[in-house]
């Protein structure tokens, strides 16, 4: 990890602040597949999962059959079954806090209120490879979906060699409750999810996270289909304070970057002899981890230290920086409060980002490359929409069709303005 300081720190943030204009590169990449399968459905999406992952497959084989689903609950070991029954049940708990109530005042007007909709059909994407299978993913995504409501869920992960998906993915799957998985991936997916083919039908909303690729392909179809938040590769930022402990943020930094090579990890300090100690520490963290091609890829090709003398330029990088998560070591709850852009933040030295992506029950589902700043971390209500409704009473709209009828001519908007006026003439 390359240190830098002053000038050259900021002048990092700066190009990280570039990270959208990034993904336009990449929507250019994607935009003929979105619009090949928009056009031509289940044959564009047949040709390309076989450019992209190699895997020849008919429209009829897209669809896992029931049957291999529930094989693969007999396939998986009982500890791992139950492990990722726990895990929901521990986003179904924190969750379960954030459905919101119905809202309804009785007023000398009549009765305001908001009510809130489940969606009907969602799509999820979980990344998947040879060696790793994100059945995190899934159930920080399907069970938030299952408290809210969504009767009709999805699932779409890329194909492995000769179109098999991991077992425990699809164990998972049954665990949960969900019958309908493709093994379609990335802008494919998002294609197929947002547009619908023969075989595919169309969701109202796309969720799930997976590489620059899959990212672009959200914000293309964002016209047509709402999306959870832009998330990409993964991101962190590890601020560590006077005193942390060396092991202890080498082994944050290592785990997030072992996701993925494209992971950007970037360590914020106040002192460039706490920054080499910590780096020295990394190194050794390396040494014991079966990943270690893959995060320290990730640490050479986008990892970076930024020191600053005061605390004060360091919170500013953060927000700036506007990253998928944030972890404070050793922890500062008021430092943490400063801290405005991020998907999470992880305040303490007993509470490691790996905990908020599989055990808090917090979605994974976070902002990322810079988006934190106008979008937030996935909850309960994002699969959900509100419904405002309205029953006045005869006195309530005479009163309040004076406001509307001098509104409405304000606007220039005549008929609104007359059809508010004869409101105080209708019976009772």
């Amino acid at each position: 990890m390359r240190i830098l300081s002053g000038r050259e720190a900021w002048s990092f943030i700066a190009e990280m602040e570039e990270r959208r204009v990034e993904s336009k590169i990449f929507m250019e990449a994607v935009e003929p597949i979105i619009r090949d399968v928009r056009s031509r459905g289940d044959a564009a999406v047949s040709e390309h999962l076989y450019k992209m992952y190699g895997v020849d497959l008919s429209p009829e084989e897209f669809r896992i059959p029931k049957g291999m689903l529930e094989g693969a609950v007999e396939e998986v070991p009982g500890e791992v079954l139950s492990t990722i029954e726990e895990a929901a049940e521990r986003v179904r708990e924190f969750h379960e806090l954030q459905v919101p109530s119905r809202l309804e005042v009785e007023l000398e007007e009549g009765v305001y209120g908001i009510r809130w909709i489940p969606l009907e059909r969602i799509g999820i994407h979980v990344p998947e490879y040879e060696d790793v299978a994100y059945v995190s993913t899934l159930i920080s995504s399907a069970v938030p979906a299952q408290v809210a409501g969504v009767e009709e869920i999805a699932v779409f992960t890329p194909p492995l060699p000769e179109g098999s998906v991991s077992p425990i993915l699809l164990a998972a799957c049954s665990v949960l409750g969900i019958e309908e998985v493709y093994r379609v991936g990335g802008p494919v997916a998002v294609a197929a999810m947002a547009y619908g083919t023969e075989t595919i039908q169309a969701v109202d909303k796309v969720f799930g996270s997976g590489d620059w690729y899959f990212m672009a392909a959200k914000r293309l179809v964002r016209a047509d289909v709402a999306t959870d938040p832009p998330s990409g590769p993964s991101e962190s930022v590890v601020l560590a304070m006077p005193g942390a402990d060396a092991e202890e943020v080498a082994w944050e930094i290592v785990s997030q970057a072992e996701h993925d090579v494209d992971s950007l990890v970037i360590l914020v300090a106040l002192n460039r002899e706490q920054a080499e100690e910590i780096i020295k520490a990394c190194e050794e963290v390396l040494s014991e981890i079966p990943r270690k091609e893959v995060a320290s890829e990730a640490l050479k090709s986008r990892g970076a230290v930024l020191l600053f003398e005061r605390m004060e330029d360091a919170v500013t990088a953060i927000n700036l920086l506007a990253p998928e998560r944030v972890r404070i070591v050793p922890g500062n709850r008021d430092i943490a409060d400063k801290i405005k852009n991020a998907g999470a933040v992880f305040c303490g030295p007993r509470t490691p980002s790996v905990l908020g992506d599989y055990a808090i029950g917090m979605s994974q589902l976070l902002p990322s490359a810079g988006f934190s700043r106008s979008y937030g971390a996935v909850t309960v209500v994002d699969f959900m929409r509100a419904e405002a409704y309205a029953e006045l009473s005869e006195r309530g709209a005479t009163r309040l069709a004076r406001l509307a009828k001098k509104l409405a001519e304000i606007e220039g908007l005549y008929a609104h303005a007359m059809a508010a006026e004869r409101i105080s003439t209708f019976p009772p």
